[in-house]
Formats: C-alpha cells, sequence, structure tokens
C-alpha cells in the first residue's frame, strides 16, 4: 500500500522546515518509498516554496508544488491530491500540531476503510496544548452549526489531519467548490453525499502559535459557506446560482474593503441593538404613564447631551492610539489606555458619590418629584466616563469585532434589565433608567476586559506619552455643538411645551436613521486618522462612506416618511396617530438624516485635526440653540430651526472638505 500526504502551506518558511524534516525522516524509515510528501505552496509571500526545495533535495521522498496564486488550504490539497499517486491519500497542517508517529498511526487505522478523521473532542483525545478560549469557543459554536445545517455527526470537522483512499478522494473532488476555512466541511459533506462512512479517532494534538484563522473573519467565512453548501443541496439552490451571476462580484468587491467589512459588523450588532432599543421603547411606553415616559425620554437625552462630549475621550484615544499602533508603538497604547482609565474614572466615582448624598437638593432644583431618577443617572456617571475611554482604545486598535459583542451584550442586557424592573417591580421612570443603566456597565465590562487582555501582551516602553489636552480642549466644543443639533430637541420641547408629550415618540423615531448609520463613522475614524496630513486613500475612504451612509440612511428614512402610521401602531401602541405626530415624525427624520451627513464629515475633521473647518459645527449649534430662542411657539418652529442649523452646517463642511488638497496634489 501505498501512501500519500499532502502539506498545503502559505507563507510557512518559519513553521514549515521542522515539520517537513520530521515528517520526511518518520516516514522514510516505516514506509521507505511506499510513502511521499506533497508540499503545495500556495500564493506565498515568503520563502516557503525555497525552503521546501532545499528540504526535498536531500530527501527523495518529498515533491514540491509551487502554485502562485492563492487558491487556498483546500485548493491546495486538491491539487496536491490530482498529484499524488497513493492508494491512500491524506493531508495534515503545516504547523506540527499533528506529529508524524500520530498521523502514521491515522493512515494505519484508515486500513480497509473508506478513511480516517483525526478528532481532538472524543474520548481518548491528547490535546496537549490546548486552543485559546475564543478559537475554542469558535470551533464548538461551529461544529453545533454543521451539525444542524448539514447533519454532519463528527465533533471535530476541522482538525488539521485526515486520511481517505484514493478511490473517496476521486468521487468527490469534481464536487468540492470550497476552498478556504470551511473546505474540510464541504470535503466530509460529499463523502456523506457519496455513502462514505469515515471514522472518527482520537488524535495526539497540540495548539501552535502563528494560526492563521482570525476569530470573527474567519468564522463570518466558514459560517457563510456551510449555508451556501446548505442551500446549494435544497429546493432553493436557485438562489446561489443567482447570487453567483447577479451578486458574487460585487460581494467580492465589498469583502476587500476593510471600512466595509468593519462597518457591516458594526452595523449587525447595531441592527441588534436597535432591536433592542425598539423592544426596550416599546416596553416602557406601554409600562409608564405619559408623565414618566416624558420624564424617562427627557432623561435619555440629557444621557447622550452628556454622552456626545464625552465622546471627546473617545475621539481623541482613538486617534492617538490609531497613530500610536501605526507607528509600532503598543507600549504606549497600554501606557495611555492606564492614564486616562485613572484620569477619567477616579473623578466620575467621586463626582458620582456627590451627586447620590445630594441628590434630593438636585431633584428639587430640576422641581422633579421623585429622587430615584437622580439616583441611578448619578450611579451611571462613572460608565459614562469610561467607556468613551475604553470604547476610544478598542477603535484605535481596529478591534471593531469585540465591540460588537460588547454592544450586543450591552443592549440585550438593557431591554432585559429594564423589563424585568417596570413590568415585575414598579413602573416608574427610576426602575427604566435602571434598566438602561446596567446595559451600560453590561456594556463596559466586557470591553474593559477584552481591552485589558489584549494590552498586557504588549512591550514595555519608556517612550514619551503624547499629550491631547489640547485636542481634548478643541474637540469638546466642536463633539458639544454636535451633541447639541442631534439631541437638542427633545430636551427644547420640554422646556418651552411642556405639555407636549407626544413628541419624544416622534424624535424616537427620527433617531432610528442615526442608529443605522453609526457604524461607519466608528468604522472610518482609525482609518483616516494622521496628523494633519490628508492622502488620496483617506479621501476615498471618506467618499466611501458616504455613499455606504448615503444608502444606510436611504431605507430608514424612507421607512419613517412613508411608513410612519405602522412604526407608532407597532412600537408605541398608537392606533391613530394625530396628523401632526405623523408630520413630526417625518419631518424629525429628514433633520436626522442631515444631521447624520454632517456627523461623518465632522468625524474626518477631527480625524485630520481641521478643528478650524469643525469649527463650522460650533457656529451651526450656536445658531439652533439662538433660534430656538426666538422660535419656540410650537414644535414644528423648534423641528425647523434645528434642520436649518445642521444643513448650513453640512454644507460648510462638505465645501472645506472637497476643496482641501491631499498630500499627493500639493
Amino acid at each position: 500500500m501505498k501512501f500519500s500526504i499532502v502539506i498545503p502551506a502559505h507563507n510557512e518558511e518559519k513553521r514549515l522546515p521542522p515539520v517537513l524534516e520530521a515528517y520526511a525522516s518518520f516516514f522514510q524509515q516505516q514506509m521507505g518509498n511506499d510513502a511521499e510528501i506533497i508540499v503545495v505552496a500556495n500564493g506565498c509571500e515568503d520563502a516557503t516554496a525555497s525552503v521546501a526545495q532545499d528540504i526535498a533535495r536531500r530527501n527523495s521522498n518529498i515533491r514540491v508544488v509551487d502554485e502562485s496564486k492563492r487558491i487556498g488550504k483546500g485548493g491546495a490539497v486538491i491539487l496536491g491530491v490530482k498529484q499524488a499517486v497513493g492508494d491512500y491519500i491524506g493531508f495534515v497542517d503545516a504547523d506540527g500540531a499533528t506529529a508524524p508517529e500520530e498521523f502514521f498511526r491515522l493512515y494505519e487505522k484508515s486500513q480497509g476503510r473508506a478513511g480516517v478523521i483525526g478528532s481532538r473532542w472524543i474520548k481518548g483525545a491528547d490535546v496537549t496544548i490546548p486552543q485559546k478560549s475564543m478559537r475554542l469557543f469558535s470551533s464548538r459554536a461551529f461544529n453545533w452549526i454543521i451539525r444542524i445545517l448539514l447533519g454532519l455527526k463528527y465533533k471535530d470537522t476541522q482538525c488539521g489531519a485526515k486520511v481517505f483512499s484514493s478511490a473517496a478522494w476521486k468521487s468527490i473532488l469534481p464536487h468540492i467548490g470550497i476552498t478556504r476555512f470551511a473546505f474540510d466541511v464541504d470535503l466530509l459533506y460529499q463523502l456523506k453525499r457519496n455513502q462514505y462512512s469515515i471514522a472518527e479517532e482520537p488524535t495526539v494534538w497540540k495548539d501552535v502559535e502563528g494560526s492563521k484563522v482570525r476569530f470573527f473573519n474567519s468564522s463570518l467565512d466558514m459560517f457563510l459557506a456551510v449555508v451556501r453548501m446548505r442551500l446549494l443541496y435544497s429546493p432553493l439552490k436557485c438562489t446561489v446560482h443567482i447570487y453567483d451571476r447577479f451578486l458574487s462580484r460585487l460581494v467580492e468587491f465589498l469583502r476587500k474593503d476593510s471600512l466595509f467589512c468593519h462597518a457591516m459588523m458594526l452595523f449587525m450588532a447595531s441592527m441588534v441593538a436597535n432591536v433592542c432599543n425598539v423592544t426596550f421603547q416599546m416596553v416602557v411606553v406601554r409600562a409608564l404613564s405619559p408623565v414618566d415616559y416624558a420624564l424617562l425620554a427627557t432623561f435619555l437625552s440629557l444621557f447622550a447631551i452628556v454622552t456626545r462630549p464625552l465622546g471627546t475621550l473617545a475621539t481623541a484615544t482613538t486617534h492617538y492610539t490609531s497613530l500610536l499602533m501605526n507607528e509600532g508603538r503598543s507600549g504606549s497604547v497600554k501606557r495611555l489606555a492606564r492614564k486616562w482609565i485613572l484620569i477619567g474614572g477616579i473623578p466620575s466615582i467621586i463626582c458620582s458619590a456627590v451627586c447620590i448624598v445630594f441628590a434630593r437638593q438636585i431633584a428639587a432644583l430640576f422641581d422633579l418629584e421623585r429622587v430615584a431618577p437622580v439616583v441611578v443617572s448619578a450611579a451611571a456617571l462613572p460608565a459614562l466616563f469610561l467607556t468613551p475611554v475604553v470604547g476610544g482604545t478598542m477603535r484605535g486598535m481596529q478591534q471593531f469585532g469585540w465591540l460588537a459583542v460588547s454592544s450586543v451584550a450591552g443592549a440585550i442586557g438593557r431591554v432585559a434589565i429594564g423589563a424585568a424592573l417596570v413590568l415585575l417591580l414598579f413602573p416608574a421612570c427610576g426602575w427604566a433608567l435602571l434598566g438602561h443603566v446596567s446595559g451600560a456597565y453590561l456594556n463596559l465590562l466586557i470591553s474593559l476586559t477584552v481591552m485589558l487582555l489584549l494590552v498586557y501582551r504588549f512591550p514595555a516602553d519608556g517612550e514619551t506619552l503624547p499629550s491631547f489636552r489640547l485636542y481634548l480642549f478643541q474637540c469638546f466644543f466642536i463633539q458639544f455643538g454636535m451633541a447639541l443639533l442631534l439631541n437638542g430637541d427633545v430636551v427644547f420641547v420640554k422646556h418651552f411645551l411642556p405639555e407636549e408629550t407626544d413628541f419624544a415618540k416622534a424624535a424616537t423615531l427620527g433617531r432610528m436613521v442615526v442608529f443605522m448609520t453609526a457604524s461607519i463613522t466608528m468604522a472610518m475614524f482609525p482609518k483616516v486618522s494622521s496628523a494633519g496630513k490628508f492622502t488620496q486613500e483617506h479621501r476615498k475612504i471618506y467618499l466611501r462612506g458616504v455613499a455606504y451612509t448615503a444608502l444606510f440612511l436611504t431605507g430608514s428614512f424612507l421607512f419613517c416618511v412613508f411608513f410612519p402610521h405602522f412604526l407608532h401602531r407597532f412600537l408605541f401602541r398608537v392606533l391613530e396617530p394625530s396628523p401632526d405626530l405623523i408630520a413630526q415624525t417625518r419631518w424629525m427624520a429628514v433633520v436626522m438624516g442631515i444631521a447624520v451627513l454632517l456627523g461623518i464629515n465632522t468625524t474626518l475633521l477631527l480625524a485630520q485635526r481641521y478643528f478650524k473647518a469643525a469649527a463650522i459645527v460650533v457656529a451651526a449649534a450656536a445658531l439652533y440653540y439662538g433660534g430656538v430662542q426666538l422660535f419656540h411657539d410650537s414644535t414644528f418652529e423648534i423641528i425647523a430651526v434645528a434642520g436649518l442649523a445642521n444643513l448650513l452646517g453640512l454644507i460648510g463642511t462638505s465645501w472645506l472638505i472637497l476643496r482641501q488638497k491631499t498630500e499627493e496634489d500639493v
């Protein structure tokens, strides 16, 4: 019996040589000329092929295939299998996670069978160096998905040690269509469809540093590949053909755009958060009285107004973290994060304690009959101050996947805790606020834990930390102006028209367009950050960001304009919304759409430190405030002033950005 071993390798010049030497020596001793090793170097940008060829010159049982194109692990395995001559053909990863002795044992177990796969998750397996927690989690979650969607009963489809008979290979090769991370699943699924019985054998395995699998991106690729496989062998296979013919090139183009991918990752998280936010609003509007709900909306708007200037910390932290990471100063990132966590955390805790002690006096100052909302709001201060620092550091490191996870967890916690409190304890504004604040702390806890684990590995350095006090000072006024332009309407209506309780519903729906597009500005900021050097690449990213924002805006905007009756009935149980409420909803969607576009301009200006141009935002906010002092006899006057101020800000900032010369033009 002859045995062929295929080793796919992409940029493995460091890990491959000792593995290849060990395999060549062991199989020469055990099987002599009956064993061959085929190394398939595909799309390598290093010396993988040449180091493999050097070893092959000293070992007659090694052949090297140098494929210039990057064809993926599956493509490399298929290429090697087509050139193999063995009665049994196996493949093993180039990282050395499976020792040659263990792979030989799998070969012996395959005799008389269609094939054997190594497994790390059945009884008898020995995982000498365990996987990291997130890889372990993704592995188990993926296994659960393929069991449900494809009916594969194996406990481990991804172990990189598999041996099959040449007859089994010949039967399935024409049908394998996936060459990336889900190749193993496709392979086993095709064997199942051809009625081959494959044994799962416990193996000895160790995790090896240097994996090319990235948790979030690779997990998404694998999940989509499995869904495609399920559709392809179902009555809905026509959808796959339609996708391949009309959409595949567009999707492939967008997949290569990191701005789009990161924005979509955050967008999907924001969609979950939006569903939770809508659910939260639906619960509290039904549980609270109109007066309590209006009070809750006011406090939430105040949170938003306070959070926006505090977003200055997030902006500055993101900006300088991004610059430090680009300069290779990861150790400075660790010290920068620690410094600003202390600067933001200690004063906020003290301020929170003071506000709680004097809660009754603060409530009296604002003519509030109850103290609870003030106490809960005071307790939220540490979260409000620390979240921008932690989130800004994570964005600067472009850890958008973890930001998405923490955001989703916080949103789910908010609605679950808030609903439990107002439905099971007491329907009051204070309990609803407590649910909102609990979600914020859950978000902070997850992102802070991940950030500390990430920066812990960074090497220490003694370089001088950048000072961004001036940056903070200038950002503060710009962010405060943007906060007023985005969120001032509810506060102004509450102040000038306290009897107008329905406007909170219109404002909540209008802000749907803001939630839908925030992911783009978050993803864009670290990609265009610089110390004032505007490049062609920055311009391209900005223009793509505007295009994606406009695309996102269109759907939510049209829904608010054409289906406001449905939204009010579904979300707030307002069966017959008044004409004024419908009109307010539509015009708030228009105003918020303009504000969102102004927001993306502001993001670019702050990332590039163009503070003179960004001062237009402050001027627009001043115009808004002054205009409302003069025109506030109705909600429509306040909405009109907000729209005009945002529009003038958008026109001014757009004109300055488009006339800005890039570094290449100078």
